[in-house]
């Protein structure tokens, strides 16, 4: 089956039911632990992902999620779509063809993230990176095929990706509606998890949106290969 997921943001009581219903059914709900990403692997048939998960391994980039109007709603991630539940879905999420028209060079990606309407969105908790977490992105960006060794580079272009779903520069359009696209390989972004899930840039109605370096090593998605976001 071709991959798709639904995704849904949900209140506690409403996961709780939902979950109830659905074991009623013979339907075992996971729970995600330790990284938001998991429940995006296609093995994966329906998960949650509770508040305190965006608290633990990518606790800095859950920074955004606790700045959002998303915290403290559960981030559910099925196959199929959920019954009952029309009004709380957030997107679907599908592989497309694409590649971007142009990607932004270093001068560009400073400009995106200087940019004082995209500086006063940026939560504080963003910008405090550990000298573990600069080792642990750079190997996995040589991982994916860079040779950059400089977490300075990747953190600029991390930071102006996520600039490009707020504010965005680098997009297509069609139907008369922009549509914003990652503004870097796989091996440059980070924490692709807050596009995917409406976290950032849900008011546009589309987005196009290459994977992390940890949603291809936790979820198994392809590097480089973009995924459509669409709302309902």
């Amino acid at each position: 089956m071709a991959y798709l997921k639904h995704i849904y943001w949900l209140d506690p009581g409403e996961t709780a039911r939902l979950r109830e219903s659905l074991e009623a059914k013979g339907v075992k709900v996971k729970s995600a632990k330790g990284v938001v990403c998991t429940p995006l692997d296609e093995i994966n048939k329906i998960s949650v992902v509770a508040p305190e998960v965006w608290d633990e391994t990518c606790a800095r980039q859950g920074s955004w999620y606790r700045a959002s109007e998303k915290n403290g709603l559960y981030l559910v991630i099925s196959s199929f779509e959920l019954e009952g539940h029309v009004n709380k879905k957030a997107a679907t999420i599908r592989p497309v063809a694409f590649r971007p028209p142009r990607l932004p060079d270093i001068e560009e990606k400073r400009e995106m993230t200087n940019d004082p309407e995209f500086e006063a969105r940026v939560p504080a908790g963003w910008k405090k990176v550990s000298d573990f977490e600069k080792r642990v992105y750079l190997r996995w960006a040589n991982r994916l095929g860079s040779d950059t060794e400089d977490f300075d580079f990747l953190y600029l272009s991390q930071t102006a990706n996520h600039a490009n779903f707020i504010k965005p520069r680098f997009y297509v359009v069609e139907d008369g509606k922009t549509i914003p696209y990652s503004i870097d390989r796989s091996a440059h972004l980070c924490s692709c998890c807050l596009e995917l899930c409406q976290v950032l840039g849900e008011e546009y109605p589309r987005k196009l949106v290459a994977p992390c370096p940890g949603a291809t090593i936790f979820a198994r998605l392809k590097p480089d290969e973009y995924l459509l976001v669409e709302k309902p």
